[in-house]
């Protein structure tokens, strides 16, 4: 049986580790210790210790993601507020441009309440806006920039249909698999004479015959394993998948006031930096920042951290201009480090966020980026935003982060994380990380993008302490600070290769090591 399909449920929970392995780490272990012998944390509890006495100044850091919920209880005291801003007045007060802006900003609505949740991929915006083009056009008739348009036109035409496919038959795939779980569910009950079962009830039970046997074993994996519980997350992936992130008749873009808010001279969106279901952002905020010793939630890696929330990543790509205009904002509006866990196969308006991105380098601002749930080699199949800008190496205010495991093995890079000798830069945490997540409750997710607020939490800590250094000198404090894994041999495409090879620098974060060199 393969289980292909729940590899991609992420940011939810990446099964490669957690599903086959068994249970989840129900602990913030990227706090721990760097240990060969258990669990290779970023010795952020030992960093404190370090810390004891001394003063963090307040950093600002901006989480460019789907959301924070604001008010969880392990966010109290922790969230930005624009002192400038009167709430809820419907006045820009402060005169940014923004109305209403209070705790940061959402780019994905409008001033009538309402929220983009789901998208479209960019893949399927442009294959959709090249279709209407070319369509059913003799490309014989072409000629100079048209001819160009058209090749564009196939490649595009291609990619959405091979991603598309690859969907449908990841949902045959999944069907075929509730399909199992629900014989073998029914046929169980049935011999049973039970309406529930329980894994006690199936071990005891005694298979007629060989046959018997099979149901009952498969079973007990499926309920051992928690594979019914994902199964349910993944009726949520597919309904996202084929409803609309593949789904050329789906636009939702027309909620956004862009136009409106233009012809007015402010900026499109709302204040509702909480809407719709932001799990992710708020996942990631409570990495960077949570409440340490508080008894609530988990202990956030930095405890001088003011979380700026930026909604601009719905449930699919987001748009290249939301994530420019809210790495601006958060370059205007003070913020020091900025974590942006996303990141997509097709940019059509990477300019402007690579333009956004060397605005927050002139400014002095940290950008922190995750590497990507793909493993793919970045170098080589580019992950937008690419830190790069083009050059040889990540830029020297971007710090691009890949996903390690609990472990100083093979498994030390994790199975689905992106990696790359040139655009990659450190790796740090990031599966089963447990974290906040809606209603005041935590969970533990997967994916590089628990990875990098990791780092942001890091910087963080760096920036407080030393509030002259820029941010060039943070990058590379944390780059030749961390633990030291080069010689490791990890898998990568079906090989054995030293972590040395795919990592520019093949280094788990230290939280410790760093703030050793910044006393």
């Amino acid at each position: 049986m393969r289980l292909n399909f729940l590899k991609r449920l992420l940011p939810v929970v990446l099964l490669s580790t957690s599903l086959m392995a068994g249970a989840q780490l129900k602990t913030d272990w990227f706090n721990n210790d760097f240990s060969t012998e258990s669990t290779i944390g970023a010795e952020v509890n030992a960093a404190y210790i370090l810390l004891e006495g001394k003063t963090l100044q307040p950093v600002i850091v901006a989480v460019i993601d789907d959301g924070v919920d604001i008010s969880h209880p392990d966010f109290a005291g922790r969230i930005w507020t624009n002192e400038g801003e009167i709430p809820d007045n419907g006045v820009d007060d402060d005169g940014n441009g923004y109305v209403d802006d209070v705790n940061g900003w959402n780019y994905l609505g409008n001033p009538d309440g309402e929220n983009v949740k789901g998208e479209t991929m960019e893949i399927t915006r442009l294959y959709r806006k090249y279709a209407e083009r070319f369509e059913g056009v003799d490309a014989a008739q072409l000629s100079g920039n048209e001819r160009a348009e058209y090749e564009k036109y196939l490649t595009y035409k291609t990619a959405y249909e091979e991603e598309a496919e690859e969907v449908k038959n990841e949902f045959a795939e999944f069907s075929q698999i509730v399909g199992m779980y629900a014989g073998a569910e029914a046929f169980m009950r049935e011999k049973l004479g039970r309406d529930t079962l329980t894994i006690e009830m199936l071990i005891e039970y005694k298979p007629a015959d060989e046959e018997e046997a099979q149901v009952r074993d498969l079973l007990v994996y499926f309920k051992t394993q928690g594979v019914s519980d994902y199964l349910e997350r993944a009726e949520e992936y597919f309904d996202s998948r084929l409803n609309h992130h593949f789904n050329l008749e789906f636009d939702p873009r027309g909620i956004v006031n862009e136009k409106e808010a233009a012809e007015k001279g402010i900026a499109y969106g709302n204040h509702m930096v909480w809407a719709e279901d932001p799990g992710h952002g708020t996942h990631v905020a409570g990495i960077i920042g949570a409440v340490r010793d508080n008894g609530i939630g988990v202990n956030g890696v930095a405890s001088n951290a003011i979380i700026m929330p930026i909604r601009a990543v719905p449930d699919g790509d987001e748009y290249d201009q939301d994530i420019a205009n809210g790495i601006r904002y958060a370059v205007d509006n003070g913020a020091k480090v900025i974590n942006m866990s996303f990141g997509k196969s097709f940019s059509p308006d990477n300019h402007l966020v690579e333009d956004a991105i060397r605005y927050a380098g002139d400014h002095d601002v940290l950008v922190v980026h995750a590497a990507g749930n793909d493993a793919s080699n970045n170098d080589v199949h580019q992950n937008y935003p690419d830190g790069t800008l083009g050059k040889k190496k990540t830029a020297k205010h971007v710090i691009t982060v890949a996903a390690a495991g609990t472990y100083a093995d093979s498994t030390v890079l994790a199975s689905f994380s992106n990696y790359g000798r040139k655009s990659v830069d450190i790796m740090a945490p990031g599966v089963d990380i447990l974290s906040l997540v809606p209603e005041g409750e935590v969970n533990s997710f997967s994916g590089t993008s628990m990875a990098a607020p990791v780092v942001s939490g890091v910087a963080t800590l760096l920036r407080g302490l030393r509030p002259e250094w820029s941010a060039k000198k943070v990058k590379k404090v944390i780059l030749k600070s961390g633990n030291d894994l080069k010689n490791l041999k990890v898998r990568v495409g079906g090989e054995k290769v030293a972590l040395k090879k795919v990592l520019a620098n093949p280094r788990m974060v230290s939280a410790a090591n760093a703030v050793e060199k910044a006393l």
